[in-house]
């Protein structure tokens, strides 16, 4: 993906939902800060795998202005929080160098250096080593359950024939 892909997508993912001034100054501030790092010496695919997927960008920022939108009082402080509010809700994502995503909030912002809001909350998604946990998870819970419905199959005639004892005695001697 290069530069003006990532723009065309973010701008897409925006105007969804915000009016086109919004749109384009978002638009020109990813624009400015790519150009930016580029002058700096970086290269342009590095500083769009830092930034990540132009579409969770986009979810951040109109999770941001609902914000915005939803603040009876007015007391947004224009930096992912309000004015004397906690800003434990606020969710940002970064791409680690992995590959993983992740989604950080709360904020101790020094803690994770790639995101703006801090990092207390982390979401990964699954990689190969999830799947192997989750499919020994499973085996596991099938092996259990296969003990416990072979016992049962093999008890079967015993708790066939007490219950029909019981059945006779109670219909027969009751």
């Amino acid at each position: 993906m290069d530069k003006l892909e990532f723009l065309n997508v973010l701008g897409r993912v925006l105007a969804r939902e915000l009016p086109q001034e919004e749109v384009l100054s978002n638009v020109a501030y990813y624009r400015n800060y790519i150009e930016q790092q580029v002058s700096r010496g970086r290269s342009e695919e590095e500083v769009l795998r830092e930034l990540g997927d132009p579409r969770l960008i986009a979810r951040t920022i109109l999770d941001v202005d609902q914000q915005k939108e939803e603040d009876p009082n007015g007391r947004y402080d224009g930096f992912g929080g309000y004015a004397g509010y906690d800003t434990d809700t606020e969710t940002v994502y970064t791409q680690e160098a992995d590959g993983r995503e992740t989604y950080s909030s709360g904020p101790e912002r020094s803690k994770n250096p790639r995101s703006w809001f801090g990092g207390r909350l982390k979401v990964y998604g699954f990689g190969w080593r999830e799947w192997l946990i989750l499919f020994l998870a499973v085996a596991v819970i099938f092996l259990v359950l296969g003990t416990v419905f072979a016992v049962l199959w093999r008890l079967l005639p015993v708790i066939l024939l007490i219950w029909l004892v019981l059945w006779l005695y109670r219909r027969f001697f009751s």
